[in-house]
């Protein structure tokens, strides 16, 4: 009796496997979709941002050195002063485009997420001053503080870079694990 049942079971099975196996597709075809690529651009900023720093690093070198200006700072390395720690503090740095075109900056950012730099989205023009706002938090940043602020933009080399120094007073109120 218990072969029996056995049996049918294992017929029962073989039958189960034999009839899936009849029905399953053999359809093995992949189905590519394409966009145009201007309906992409439109619908996505990011995407837009990207294609149009592509075509600037896909020109020549001596095209793209056709299109850029150059930018000057009074100094390589400004002087915040000194802070308490969990202050932020904001300071205005100065440039001036010493080039022939109009200078574009397409970002600006900083060493690290402390630093963060806001600047003019208007184009500077040959001669003019342009502002660099930037912010930095000193939160959990005790003692002697040096940071950089990178902008990209359409200069000679393409990004410049500018730093600052703060010193930060540690707080007397900070509570430690290990005090």
């Amino acid at each position: 009796m218990k072969k029996c049942f056995l049996f049918l079971v294992f017929i029962a099975f073989a039958s189960f496997v034999f009839v899936q196996c009849k029905f399953k597709d053999d359809k093995n075809e992949i189905i590519v979709e394409t966009f145009k690529h201007d309906s992409i651009l439109a619908n996505n900023p990011v995407l837009r941002k990207a294609d149009s720093m592509a075509k600037t690093t896909a020109q020549t070198e001596e095209d793209r050195l056709k299109t850029v200006t150059s930018i000057k700072f009074e100094k390589e390395v400004y002087d915040f002063g000194t802070c308490n720690e969990g202050d932020k503090i904001t300071r205005v740095i100065e440039f001036t485009n010493t080039g022939k075109l109009p200078l574009v900056i397409n970002q600006a950012y900083g060493s690290c997420g402390c630093t963060v730099p806001k600047y003019d989205k208007e184009p500077v023009m040959p001669g003019k001053k342009g502002k660099l706002s930037v912010e930095f938090d000193s939160k959990n940043k005790p003692g002697a503080n040096t940071k950089s602020i990178m902008i990209e933009a359409n200069t000679n080399p393409p990004i410049t870079t500018v730093a600052f120094s703060v010193k930060v007073k540690e707080s007397k109120s900070k509570k430690s694990w290990f005090k």
